[in-house]
Parts: C-alpha cells; structure tokens; sequence
C-alpha cells in the first residue's frame, strides 16, 4: 500500500485479482468530500465505493458515509487517448469527519487479471467563492523534446515525452478572505512546491473530464495579492493558480 501514499504515480499498487478494498486509518478524524485515484488500470466496467466511519468495524457494518458503487469514470465513458500518461478517477460525498475509511475497487472485465494504481488522495478538497478568470493558460504542456536546426536547415529532434507534461496557468481577479485564508493559502502552505495535489478544473466534466483534471504540483511560489475590494468578511486577495504534471 506504500505505493498510493507516494507521489510518483509510476511506482504502481498491485492487487492480486480485479475485485479489492483499500482501509484507511487517518490517525484521528478528519473532515473529508473527496477522493481521486491516480495512474490506474481500470477498465470502462470499473466501479469505486467510498465509505467512513467513527470505527474500524463500523466501515462496512455502519458506515457514516457510503457513496455505493459508482463508475470510475464519467457519464461518457473511459477516454481512449493514444498514450494517455495518468488517467484520473474522482468521487465525492457530503463531509464528514471520520478517522476511518474504506475504497472498494470493483473490475471484474478487467483483462490483466488484477488492480493497480499509483496514488491515492483522501481529503477535504477547496472550491473557490469566485470562478477563475476567463482566459490564462488551462491547457499548456512543458515540451522537452529537443529541437536543432544545423547551420544547413536541417532539423533533428528528440522526443522526451509520449505525451508532454500538462500545465495549468489560472488567475481568479477577486477571492473571498476566508476562502483564501483558509482555503487555498492553507492548502498551498501544506503542499509547498513538494507536495502534490489533486487539480479538477471541472469535476462535472464528462467527454473532457481527464484533459481538465491532473496529478499535479504548485508550480510557482504562493504569493496572494491584497485588492481594494471587500465582502463581508474583509478584503478581497487575487490568486495566480499556477500547475505542473506529476506524469
């Protein structure tokens, strides 16, 4: 299971069959919505279950939270992308503060005989009060391949990447205090330029929903920006949303 806990989505989970559960002991209760599975195998059959509850034994004979069976995947499907590198799968719920918890993985089309993922994310996720702007960069890739042109026209290249690292550059003009304060300041705080994170642009999203959402690092430092603007509970920041890949 040390393998969902690393950032690294490469360094694979393995199950021994199609049908498996992961338990998750979160040391004390925290307050949790969502949860996103990384760098899988599922196959368009694939379901997911989400429950938690105040005990061990309560999460399959009382559970506080229970999604059910729901697909991996949106209303449209699983994507067929030709060297897609990570496909991602998400699940939400009202939140609720438990300390304990359980994933059902259930892919018994599953062709290879058995499950893998390559990290696991189980947390209260942040919505901004106000939208992103209209505009920025939500669809960018950090090209590496290398590209020469010799003295005499001709071009050689390199290809580092089958599919080249996504970035998202986004700017939301004016953001609540709270939202800011206690949303994505503590978020960026906690997961620095090291830590990774979870970034769906439209968790509704269905035939584009794995071009909008990723594995992802902060790529640029926090810097909030104090506007002349207010709500009620203070003045209002800027927020530059500023994403790299984990590929």
């Amino acid at each position: 299971m040390g393998n969902l806990q690393s950032m690294q989505p490469r360094k694979k989970w393995r199950s021994n069959g199609t049908t498996e559960f992961v338990t998750i002991d979160m040391g004390s209760a925290v307050a949790c919505n969502g949860l996103a599975l990384i760098g899988h195998n599922l196959t368009s059959a694939a379901t997911l279950r989400v429950r938690g509850a105040t005990t061990a034994g309560g999460v399959t004979s009382a559970p506080t939270v229970d999604t059910t069976a729901v697909s991996a995947w949106p209303v449209t499907g699983k994507p067929a992308d030709a060297n897609w590198p990570q496909y991602l799968s998400w699940v939400s719920w009202n939140s609720a503060t438990l300390r304990y918890w359980q994933l059902d993985i259930a892919d018994a089309g599953n062709a290879a005989g058995y499950l893998e993922a390559g990290r696991l994310m189980l947390g209260a996720y942040w919505q901004p009060t106000f939208n992103f702007d209209l505009g920025g960069s939500p669809l960018a890739r950090d090209q590496k391949d290398v590209q020469v042109i010799t003295d005499y026209g001709h071009v050689f290249t390199d290809r580092r990447n089958a599919s080249a690292p996504r970035l998202f550059a986004l700017q939301i003009s004016g953001e609540d205090l709270r939202s800011v304060q206690d949303g994505v300041g503590e978020v960026m705080r906690l997961r620095g330029m090291w830590g990774d994170v979870a970034c769906l642009l439209d968790p509704s999203a269905t035939t584009d929903f794995h071009r909008q959402s990723m594995q992802a690092v902060f790529s640029t430092p926090q810097v909030h920006n104090l506007l002349p603007q207010f709500t009620v509970n203070g003045p209002m920041y800027s927020v530059p949303l500023n994403f790299r890949e984990v590929p």
